[in-house]
Formats: C-alpha cells, structure tokens, sequence
C-alpha cells in the first residue's frame, strides 16, 4: 500500500458542503494533480495532521461545528507549524483578522470575496511546490533589490507564519526593531499591511516559478 505520509497536500477545514466543494475546485484550478484533505471539523482536521503534519497549505473557517473564533487557527498552526495557513470566512470581524494574523495566519478572505481573488491566493502559495529551492533563489533575488537582508529575513518569517515576538526571538533583535523593519518592509513592497506583504512575497515566487516551468521526466 502507498505511503501518503509525506506526499504534498491541501487541507481544507470547513464544515459546509458547498464551501469545501468551491474550495477544492479552487486548488484544482492551480494544480489538478495536487491531493487534497478536507474535515468537517476541528477535531477532524487535527487528526489528519496527526497523520499528515506538513500539508503544503491549510485553508480554514472560523466557525466550525466544534470551535469558534480564532481557535481553529491556534490548533492548527501549533499542528502543523511549517505550512501556511489562510483563513476564509464569514466573519469580517477586523479583531478577529487581527488575531489570526497574530496566531500566524498568511491571509483573511471573506466569503463574498471572488473566486478569482481566492484562485490566486491559493496559487500564490502552492504554485511553486515542485521547484522550492530554485524558486525561493530567484524569490530572494528579486527581493533583495527591494530589502536589506535584515528585512528580508523579517519577511521570511511572516511568511512562515511567525508573530512579531516569535520574529524577534528567532533573529535575536528586539520587539520595536521588528515593528520598524515592518514599517520599512510595507513602505519598500508598497504594500498596505502584513497580509499583502506576505502575498506579495508568495507572488514574486510563483512568478519566478512560471518563468522557469519544470522540464518532463
């Protein structure tokens, strides 16, 4: 029997039919290949990271038949705390945004947002899976005519997810020079916050990947 333990993935989390379906057509749209995961519940989502602990992307509601608010976001990224994670949801609560962002969530679609802008989160985060190392050399490249290293090691982080305070205890500098260098990081991206810094990172990797598309075996 084959082992799927550690072949890429999509989980997606969200208790609706309807949804989850929109959802997966979604990530086929990017990748018809790539598998993809759903759960019903909190509960259920957990467990298949048990199995399954670095999916290459978790998209999750806010209100689940077995949790509320942000904590679907804590779980989930205490599980699985490599991937990335974008919220999609009904509550356009800014505290809440505020929080999942905090918890180290990439992104906060509401769910009368287009499909479109919801395809091209998705993309910008798993379309460049097959050709990480190339993609993130070229990623770093670009950015680096944009960033100093400094920043650009900030804006790695928040795109691994990380809070200021994990960032600042990861790079050894303090809580204030994290929130300067943001400040600094928005400015140089053109960019209005910390959720459009990270899709903007996430872009210039999928453009970097369409510029190079695999070679077949």
């Amino acid at each position: 029997m084959q082992d799927h333990r550690h072949t890429p993935f999509v989980l997606i989390v969200e208790d609706h039919p309807l949804v989850a379906d929109s959802l997966l057509a979604c990530v086929r749209d990017c990748d018809a290949g790539l598998e993809v995961e759903t759960a019903e519940s909190l509960r259920a989502g957990l467990r298949i990271l048990a199995q399954r602990p670095v999916p290459l992307l978790i998209v999750t509601d806010l209100t689940l038949t077995d949790t509320q608010g942000t904590e679907a976001v804590r779980s989930l990224r205490a599980a699985a705390p490599q991937s990335p994670l974008l919220v999609f949801t009904a509550q356009a609560d800014p505290l809440l945004r505020s929080e999942a962002q905090e918890l180290g969530a990439i992104g906060y679609l509401i769910k009368n947002t287009s499909i479109q802008i919801l395809r091209d989160a998705i993309r910008a985060v798993i379309g460049g899976h097959r050709s990480k190392r190339r993609v993130a050399q070229e990623r770093t490249g670009t950015l680096s005519r944009l960033l100093t290293p400094k920043q650009l090691l900030v804006l790695e982080e928040l795109a691994a997810g990380r809070s200021n305070k994990e960032i600042a205890a990861r790079l050894a500098i303090s809580d204030e020079t994290v929130n300067s260098h943001m400040k600094e990081i928005l400015g140089r991206l053109a960019v209005r916050n910390r959720t459009e810094a990270v899709v903007r990172y996430l872009q210039i990797g999928s453009q970097a990947n369409a510029g190079h598309p695999e070679q077949p075996a």
